[in-house]
C-alpha cells in the first residue's frame, strides 16, 4: 500500500512540474518569437498572414479576423483561428497540437499529433464557399456552396496513412479560367469527393460533381510539403449533355483540343495551387 502511495506521489509531483514547465515557457515566450517564426515558414511559400497572433489564457495563440495572404490577394480568412495545445495528451507521453477556425457560419475543427500513433483528425461543417476568397483572387470565379469535411489519418513507419472525405451541398460556380481556359458555369450540383493519404503523399481520388445537363469528374495528385508552389497533376473529366453544351458552345469550342470522344472531354490541370493552367 505503501509503495502504491508513493507511486503515486511521484506520478503527481511529474504531472505538476509538467505542467508549471509548459507554464513557465508559455509565459516567458514572446508573441513576438512565434509570429517570427510563423511569419518565416510562410515567406517561403511568398504568403502573408495578418493580424499577429496574441497569446490565450489556456497555452495557445488566437488570432482575431486573419487572413491568409498571397500577391494575388487575400486567400483564406475568417472570423476567428485558434491554436492551442492538448494538456491531457500529455500525461501519455504525447504531443497534440488542436486549432479551430470560425468562418462566418461555418466551423473547422482540427487535432495533429506531432508523436504517437494518432496524427490527424479533421472535423469541418457549414463553411461556405462564397466565403473563402481563393476562389476569387485565384480563379477569377464566384463560386458558393456548403461544404463539409470530415477524416483522419494515422502514422506509421513510412509517413501518414488516412483518408478524407468532403461534400459540398448545392454547388455552383460562374466565370472560372484556368490559366488561357474558361470552364462552363453549372449551378445547383451534387458533390463529393475523397482524398486518400499514402505514405505522406495526397491523391485526390474523386471529385465528382453531378448536375442537371453535365456530370465532372476530378482527379489526379496534390502536392504536400510546400503545397503553395509544388506543380498539380490533376485531370477534369466533363460529360455535357447536348442541351448543356449547346447553352455554353462558345466554352466547349475553346475546350474541343481536349475532346476525346463526342460529349467527352478530358482536361489536364497542370501549374500550381496559385496558379493551375491548362496544357
Amino acid at each position: 500500500m505503501t509503495g502504491r502511495f508513493r507511486l503515486l506521489k511521484i506520478t503527481g509531483l511529474i504531472v505538476i512540474g509538467l505542467f508549471l514547465l509548459i507554464g513557465l515557457i508559455y509565459v516567458f515566450l514572446s508573441t513576438e518569437q512565434v509570429n517570427s517564426l510563423i511569419n518565416r515558414q510562410l515567406e517561403s511559400q511568398d504568403l502573408s498572414l495578418t493580424p499577429a497572433a496574441h497569446k490565450t489564457l489556456l497555452p495557445g495563440l488566437a488570432w482575431d479576423s486573419p487572413v491568409l495572404s498571397s500577391p494575388q490577394g487575400a486567400l483564406v480568412s475568417c472570423d476567428k483561428l485558434f491554436l492551442r495545445l492538448r494538456l491531457l495528451p500529455l500525461l501519455a507521453g504525447r504531443v497534440k497540437l488542436g486549432a479551430s477556425a470560425v468562418v462566418r457560419g461555418g466551423q473547422l475543427d482540427l487535432e495533429y499529433g506531432l508523436n504517437g500513433r494518432e496524427a490527424l483528425v479533421v472535423d469541418s461543417s457549414g463553411i461556405n464557399l462564397a466565403d473563402i476568397p481563393f476562389f476569387k483572387s485565384v480563379l477569377s470565379a464566384r463560386v458558393a456552396g456548403e461544404v463539409w469535411v470530415k477524416g483522419s489519418a494515422s502514422r506509421g513507419s513510412k509517413g501518414l496513412n488516412g483518408e478524407l472525405r468532403f461534400e459540398v451541398k448545392k454547388l455552383e460556380f460562374s466565370g472560372v479560367r484556368l490559366g488561357a481556359f474558361p470552364l462552363p458555369d453549372a449551378a445547383n450540383l451534387r458533390s463529393q469527393g475523397m482524398i486518400r493519404i499514402t505514405e505522406d503523399r495526397l491523391r485526390l481520388e474523386s471529385f465528382t460533381l453531378q448536375g442537371e445537363g453535365v456530370y465532372m469528374r476530378l482527379s489526379g495528385d496534390i502536392p504536400n510539403g510546400d503545397s503553395v508552389t509544388a506543380p498539380l497533376n490533376l485531370i477534369l473529366e466533363i460529360m455535357p449533355k447536348p442541351d448543356f453544351l449547346e447553352r455554353q458552345k462558345l466554352v466547349f469550342l475553346l475546350l474541343s483540343k481536349f475532346m476525346v470522344s463526342p460529349g467527352n472531354f478530358r482536361i489536364p490541370v497542370r501549374g500550381t495551387l496559385l496558379k493551375p493552367v491548362v496544357l
